[in-house]
This record gives structure tokens, sequence and C-alpha cells, in this order.
């Protein structure tokens, strides 16, 4: 059986090397001398209880601990190097293995930018149908609460969320909006009927979750908490620190990547020394100041590149990268989005990423866009096809043919194109006809096209789901808003 992966396969890479090795060994050097001399900050009694059993200078009152390298080193020693993200169905279930390369929606942004260019405040059916686009396109591989559901009650939210993810879509479902440990709860109930009970969940998770850290050299003061419970049922993290060069880091980016590093494997040493082989994924997305303004900004070069060189730090330790993409400046999809993703798409992915987060949104991820979902579909199909580079074989080389074609021959009826010609790259959404033939279709912008793929997604029938898990989902959401549960 063909499964989803199949065409997200691109093989073994040589990602492109933003540090010397030297440089990055520098780097983590550097964050293991922040750690050990100033530490990080946990609110959470039972990680500093698993820190100090492994030799961490623990303060109670501050609740820093200062995390000694032998406590890191063992840490890293524990981590998986592949593991699987489950699809609500197997055929969509997306190896982390190196050789694979995903890309996925994002959230949780709290307004949604309409066809016609109005803005407004996002609702849970806007979840479910920003899934149900996620569905409809072959080069997107997990979904997420794209935007909140700020029509249903705080405490079950998240529970919201991922309930239109699965009803919409049959791929992985990324959480993003999820606080503390008490939403984990029923939230991996949620996901046991999904997949079939524990064992099944912890085999093939259904979910995973983003989690923050706080720069500089913060945990999240639930998020730990939540890490360690998650750690528990086998549930992947992607954890995120999320440094401001010259704000809560050094405005240089080599000092932002130290806090960055701190930050990383001071989770990672609490989470897999209380349950030594979680599934963790160096994830982040640092940002830059727009000094006269305040403004923040994700796209420009030295976040950038500070991501990439996220991607190498990830290698360096063992560790996948998922790391945070998208977050145009731009408030539509127009030429500033275009080129300010694709840019950083193509770096992150270059690098090594085994995946990036953040498509279908828009003006620092405030808003969703369904057109900006189509088109990083398209511009992740020529990025996938860029990863897989050029395979150099007696067949590929051709030279018989060459040969035999000579100085006259015409390459495009031969059986070696006919062969091959599938192979190349083609475009779904760009134009490719002739000014003429774009006139006489109305002169189209792409992003009506876009919004024409998206319109035509949800006019199609929905995945099935199926109703018994439909009513286990009900009648969880109901438990917590009754305080039952």
């Amino acid at each position: 059986m063909t499964t989803h992966a199949d065409g997200r396969y691109v093989g073994r890479r040589r990602p492109l090397q933003i540090l010397s090795e030297a440089d990055a060994e520098r780097i983590h050097e550097a964050a293991l001398d922040v750690l050990a001399e100033t530490g990080a900050m946990f609110h959470s009694d039972r990680a500093l209880d698993v820190l100090e059993a492994h030799g961490a200078i623990v303060d109670r009152r501050t609740t820093v601990a200062r995390i000694p390298a032998s406590a890191v080193d063992e840490a890293l020693a524990t981590l998986p190097r592949s593991f699987t993200l489950g699809g609500r169905e197997p055929e969509f279930d997306l190896p982390i293995d190196g050789e694979h390369a995903y890309l996925t929606s994002d959230g949780c942004a709290t307004r949604v930018r309409e066809a016609d260019g109005t803005v407004r405040q996002s609702v849970k059916q806007d979840v479910y149908e920003a899934a149900r686009v996620v569905e409809g396109l072959d080069n997107l591989s997990a979904t997420s609460a794209l935007v909140s559901a700020q029509d249903t009650p705080e405490e079950s939210r998240v529970l919201h969320e991922f309930d239109a993810c699965m009803r919409a879509s049959r791929k992985h479902s990324v959480v993003v909006s999820i606080k503390d440990a008490s939403e984990a709860r029923p939230l991996i109930r949620m996901a046991q009927a999904v997949a079939g009970g524990a064992a099944e969940l912890k085999a093939r998770p259904t979910f995973s979750v983003i989690l923050c850290t706080v720069s500089p050299l913060h945990m999240e003061r639930f998020g730990m908490e939540l890490a360690l419970e998650l750690g528990d049922a086998g549930i992947p993290m992607m954890l995120y620190p999320m440094p401001i060069l010259g704000a809560t880091s050094p405005v240089t980016p080599a000092g932002t990547a130290v806090v960055g590093a701190a930050e990383i494997l001071a989770a990672v040493t609490a989470i897999q020394l209380s349950s030594p082989g979680a599934r963790l994924v160096h994830a982040g997305g640092p940002t830059a100041l727009f000094m006269r303004t305040g403004s923040y900004f994700a796209n420009v070069p030295e976040a950038l590149l500070l991501r990439a060189v996220q991607g190498q730090m990830a290698r360096h330790w063992g560790l996948p990268a998922g790391l945070g993409w998208g977050g145009t400046k731009a408030k539509r999809p127009d030429a500033q989005a275009a080129y300010e993703n694709t840019l950083g798409l193509v770096l992150e992915m270059m690098a090594g990423a085994d995946f990036c987060f953040g498509a279908g949104l828009l003006d620092s991820v405030s808003q969703m866009s369904l057109e900006e979902l189509v088109i990083a579909d398209e511009v992740f199909g020529m990025v996938t096809r860029l990863l897989r580079g050029v395979t150099v074989d007696r067949e590929t080389l051709a030279v018989d043919l060459i040969k035999k074609m000579g100085f006259d021959g015409d390459y495009l009826f031969d059986n070696h194109t006919r062969a091959h010609v599938r192979e190349l790259w083609r475009a779904k959404l760009g134009e490719t006809g002739t000014i003429e033939s774009w006139k006489n279709a109305g002169s189209p912008r792409l992003e009506d096209k876009a919004r024409a793929v998206a319109d035509g997604i949800l006019a199609s029938p929905a995945p099935e789901f199926p109703a018994e898990l439909g009513r286990e989902f009900d009648d969880i959401i109901a438990a917590v808003e009754s305080g039952r549960f």
C-alpha cells in the first residue's frame, strides 16, 4: 500500500552547514557552562526532584536548578533516534528518521482572514475547515488548531480543537494550545480512543505537543509538569525556545544560540531523566526586534539563520528537528509573504529540518489564511524536489542515449524520456501558460486560485469519522465541562 510518507521521502541528506562542527561544539559547551553556573528555572517540584537526584544544585526558594554536564550527558544518551508520529489512520503515519521531510500547519492564531480581505475572530468551525484543507493537500502532513476555537469554554478548548482536527482529517495532529497537565489527561483519553488503547497510543501517538520554554532560561510555569505527564504517556513533544535577539537574549546570533541551546538542554535533561526514551524534538522559533518600534520579526535573516543553527544543533545532540516557520509580517498572501516564507522554508529544510510548521498564517502568526495553506503546499512541493537532489547512476547519466542521439537527436519521444518525465516537478497552482491564456482566464491572481483550491476541498466529501468515536469524544468533552472528569 502506498502511504502518505512515501511521497515525503527525500533520502539521507547532507544538510547545509551553517556552523563548523567546532563552532557547534563551542555553542554546546557554552550552554553547559550557563546551565552549571547560572542554571534554569523549573516551576515543578517533580522536575527539581529528579534533577537533584542526578547531581543538580537546587534552590527550592527560587526554583533554580544548576545542572551539571554529567546529567545532560546521561539524558542525551537515552534519546530515541527515530520514532513515528501516528495518523488517525495508519496510511498517514509519519516516520521521523532523517529520510523524510514534512510540512504542517501551525497555530493558534485568533483571527481569520476571509477571501474578501475582512478579518474576524476565530471559532471552532474555522479549526475544522483549516484541517479539512490540510487533509486535501498532498504536501502537508499534519494538521493543528490553526486558530483558536474561541466560541468554546476555556477549560475544554484544547479538546474541542483536537475534536475538530480529528473529525476533519486522517492526518497526525499537532496540539498547540494545551497549557497544563490537567488538560492532558482527557486529551490523552481521546487519543487513546482513536488509537485503540494506551499501548496502541504509545506505539503510534496520534498527536504531538508543542511546549515552549520562556527566555531567558525559564521552563514554562505549568509546561514542565505537562511535559512529564506526556512523557509518561509516550506523546512526542516539540520543545520550543523563542528567544528574541536584543530583548530576551543577546543581540548577537551566537549569544542567542547559546540561550536557546541552554533552554533545550535543560528541558531535555529534566524530561529524559524522568522518562528515559521520551520522544523529543528540537523545535524553536527565534525572532528579532525591529528596534524602532519594538515589533518582533520572525523572518529577518538573523532569525532564519538561528533556526538553521537549531537544525544543526539538533543533529549535534541526536534530536530530530521540527522548526518553526512562516511568521511573515505580511497582512495578505502577497509578494512579501512569498519571499519571506519561501526563504525560511528553503533554508530550514536545507539545514536538515525533519519538518517545519507554520503553514497558513499571516501577520506574525496572528491571522489564519486558507490561501496561505494552499500556497505553502505548492512551495513545499518544490522544496521537497530540491531536497531529493540529483541521482547519479548509469540510468540517469544516460551516456549511451547521448551517444545514440549525437548532434541531431530529439530526446522528446525517446523511451528514456517517457520513463522519467513524471519525475519532474509540475506546478499545480503557479502560472504555466501563455499571457494570452492567462488573460482569457480572467487574469487570475495567485491568491484567488489558491482560494478556489481551498473552496474545492471544502466542497468535497469529508473523510469518514466513526460515529462511535464521535460519541466518545462528545462524552469526554461533556465530562470535562461539567467537572466530572
